[in-house]
């Protein structure tokens, strides 16, 4: 029986269903899908698999070219505002018995410190008459000139408190100038030295006072003074006379508390601007500061005295431009000293030699791609030169592998050393016995050159060492009591992450010395040895940790290349299946 329900239609339904489905996968639209669909999962196999095979090495390229110092770029931000704190810790020598060394005895000597200083560098300050940056780009060429600025402040020890005795380097630099003087000349300048100032090779002083300033009228002897002030204490003035002017003492007591009250307000002004400093680095635009408020040069009358410190001109006041390879054209050479102060050479050493030459790389910007086996020059303007640094061993810092470099054992060796461990012959451009500076053992370089001024055609009498005499000839550590070198506090080494060229530790240690020499004309220095080189302070700047956000971001840069293609590639390769 059939039906509209029956069996038979039944049958004719499946019948009629199958024709369909075979006519389906048959038809050619489908059959141009599944094409499309086969070749499209292919291509996206394929480019999973380039991705996985290609992709690193051109982020690689990519991440390497964005280390360039470019304009605007995040690599320039981070140069002119890197993300980690620098401090300057520094240590002085105490001298604990002066009247004895002053007779020809032993010098004893006491480390005091540390003192340490939040070192702030601002590269690109404006200058306050134009607004213009001191940071400028070479439009033509490949290359940055700035000038820096250091700004110090205070974060531990006790600086204003802690006296100390050390060398007057004022007087020894102004000895020092006379010394091959005669007769009758001789006599009136040192006469003239020694009444005026301290008149003493060795003073007690703060330490905030050696570094900052203190009082002593020497340095100022031949500055201009003010006619609000006085002659200083013990000078007779030749010029005044009973009806000169007719200024009576209360005239001098005013019109030096004029000058009191006016010196009073600048250093209000200026102390209020290095509160700002110490109060937020990070908020305020150090660019903009009033630096002219600041700035302070080496020797100055102050309140109508004298003020001298050794850094007292380091401290805010803009330093001599430096030019760099920014790297955009030859990454390799990122960061290289094309010329200081204006110029390819230095003109301090041997003329026409490698001494002389600028080079070396600058401590705050390296290349990437650095290798074990390579020879690394840094320039070092505290040092006055460039120095060789080798690679020691492999070290971490935040779970980063690092090379660490050092400077050889021969880095600062004489190039008459008889030790063949010591001997230097590329040193021999630093000697300038012929021109009447001595050339000094191993260990020790000379920096009298390098402090020639028109006022001081002999520089000043300062040696430069690392500290405590560490791989200096044996010699310099008999000559002075109280010493103790040792490796791990006081080598000099810069934590290199070799990929991208990140110093994660750079400690830059130094010791200044005074040549200290014998010169019968003067009684006070009649009973030295012929010559004695004394230290007196030692410091390190850099840092010897990274941040965690420069780490963190380090990280991500050397990761980056492998894992970001990886994430891509296997999406790609599942899509494609």
């Amino acid at each position: 029986m059939s039906g509209p329900h029956g069996r038979g239609d039944v049958k004719s339904f499946n019948r009629n269903n199958a024709v369909i489905e075979r006519e389906g996968c048959q038809s050619p639209h489908t059959r141009n899908c599944f094409l499309a669909t086969s070749v499209m999962g292919c291509l996206v196999i394929v480019l999973g698999l380039l991705v996985l095979t290609m992709a690193p090495s051109f982020l690689s390229s990519m991440i390497l070219k964005s280390l360039a110092l470019s304009p605007g770029s995040d690599r320039l931000a981070s140069w002119l505002l890197p993300p980690v704190e620098a401090h300057l810790t520094a240590y002085a020598f105490h001298l604990t018995n002066p009247d004895e060394v002053l007779k020809g005895g032993k010098p004893v000597v006491q480390e005091v410190g540390p003192f340490v200083y939040r070192a702030v560098t601002v590269k690109d300050s404006l200058d306050s008459e134009t607004g213009q940056s001191q940071m400028n780009y070479d439009p033509l060429g490949s290359t940055i000139t700035y000038r820096p600025r250091k700004i110090y402040h205070l974060v531990s020890g006790d600086p204003d408190s802690t006296f100390i005795t050390v060398p007057n380097i004022p007087l020894l630099t102004g000895f020092s100038g006379i010394r091959d003087s005669i007769g009758i000349t001789k006599g009136i300048a040192k006469n003239v030295m020694l009444n005026n100032g301290r008149g003493t090779p060795f003073v007690n002083v703060s330490f905030t006072g050696l570094l900052w300033g203190y009082n002593d009228e020497l340095p100022c002897f031949k500055h201009t003074r003010p006619e609000e002030c006085p002659p200083p204490d013990g000078e007779i003035d030749i010029f005044s006379g009973d009806d000169d002017d007719d200024w009576g003492d209360e005239d001098w007591k005013r019109r030096k508390r004029s000058t009191e009250n006016e010196a009073l307000r600048s250093r209000r002004s200026s102390d209020e601007d290095l509160s700002r400093i110490k109060r937020s680095s990070l908020d305020l635009d150090l660019r903009r500061l009033n630096f002219s408020m600041l700035e302070k040069p080496k020797a100055e009358l102050v309140n109508c005295r004298c003020e001298w410190g050794l850094f007292r001109d380091k401290n805010v006041t803009i330093r001599k431009p430096v030019t760099i390879n920014h790297g955009m054209k030859d990454l390799s050479m990122k960061g290289w000293v094309e010329q200081f102060d204006s110029s390819t050479t230095l003109g301090w050493w041997e003329d026409g030699s490698t001494c002389d030459q600028v080079g070396g790389q600058d401590g705050a910007t390296l290349p990437p791609l650095v290798s074990q086996y390579q020879e690394m020059e840094m320039f070092i303007s505290l040092m006055c030169r460039k120095i060789n640094l080798q690679f020691e061993k492999i070290t971490t810092h935040s779970e980063l592998s690092t090379y660490r470099f050092i400077p050889p054992v021969n880095a600062l060796g004489s190039h008459t050393d008889p030790d063949p461990t010591k001997v230097n012959l590329a040193n021999s451009c630093y000697c300038r016995e012929s021109k009447g500076f001595s050339c000094l053992k191993s260990g020790v370089l000379n920096l009298e050159p390098c402090k020639v001024t028109p006022d001081l055609p002999r520089g000043a009498p300062i040696a430069l060492s690392f500290p405590h005499f560490y791989q200096a000839d044996p010699s310099f550590r008999e000559a002075v009591e109280g010493l103790r070198p040792n490796k791990s506090l006081h080598q000099f080494y810069v934590d290199i992450e070799p990929t991208l060229g990140f110093p994660l530790a750079i400690r830059p240690r130094f010791q200044l010395n005074a040549i200290i020499r014998k010169d019968p004309d003067i009684a006070v220095m009649s009973n030295f040895p012929d010559e004695l080189v004394l230290p007196f302070l030692w410091a390190q700047d850099g840092f010897s940790e990274p941040s965690s956000d420069m780490a963190s971001a380090i990280q991500f840069g050397l990761a980056a290349p492998h894992r970001l293609p990886l994430l891509g590639g296997v999406v790609l390769l599942v899509l494609g299946v």
